[in-house]
């Protein structure tokens, strides 16, 4: 049976819109056997009016799934059990995370610890380049630069101790290289984050495509 991936996301802002990102996201998924569901925040008149929230973020529906996947903004919790995310990945669930993630549910330390940092600002958008660190990490083993016009994310409460690491990059100097991959094991569970993917093009890119299918299926322990 495919693993099952609850992909939420959107936002009331004009920006990090789930509508875009749904397609590729769902195509990226499922062309690695998972099962999706997308849920979320959506601006059906293309306006400033949203529907929808984050409440199917509760432990109840989070058992019935073997990850979560984020691509959800800002410090409200739209009726999202944020303390339930932490419990998941804390009994074995699997948490993924694309670029607005780290900029979620900030006010609650546990789960910005948990996914490991948070937003801090952004250099207008750039062209960056994925570096990897960790040639011999399956999920980036292989993974050659390769570069897409990104909103680069830096970040605080980053603790390079608290992450593994797999790639950097050095288009923008954030006193040093700034972190674009990791992974992190928290109790039973596992998280993926990766901080590109503010546009849906970076999610057509066949590098960056490979990254996130193969870091969900090491999240899910199928890899």
């Amino acid at each position: 049976m495919a693993k099952r991936v609850l992909v939420v996301g959107g936002c009331p802002a004009p920006y990090h819109r789930l509508e875009p990102v749904v397609a590729p996201i769902t195509d990226c998924l499922v062309a690695a056997g998972f099962d999706v569901t997308v849920t979320g925040i959506y601006h059906p008149d293309g306006g400033d009016a949203f529907v929808g929230d984050y409440s199917a973020i509760t432990a109840e529906n989070l058992a019935n799934h073997d990850a979560l996947l984020l691509y959800t903004t800002g410090a409200e919790t739209h009726g999202a059990d944020v303390d339930a995310i932490v419990a998941y990945v804390k009994g074995g669930g699997a948490l993924l995370g694309i670029h607005n993630a780290a900029d979620s549910f900030t006010a609650n330390p546990d789960f910005v610890k948990l996914i490991g940092g948070k937003f801090r600002t952004h250099p207008a958008p750039l062209d960056v380049t994925f570096s990897s660190v960790a040639p011999d990490d399956p999920i980036v083993a292989g993974i050659a630069d390769f570069t897409v016009l990104e909103e680069l994310y830096l970040f605080a409460d980053y603790d390079p101790r608290n992450v593994h690491l797999l790639a950097q990059t050095t288009s923008y100097d954030d006193n040093g290289p700034v972190p674009v991959c990791w992974t992190r094991e928290e109790g039973a569970g596992r998280v993926f984050y990766t901080s590109l993917g503010h546009f849906p093009e970076t999610m057509t890119d066949a590098s960056w495509i490979t990254v996130m299918q193969r870091g969900a299926r090491w999240a899910c322990r199928l890899a």
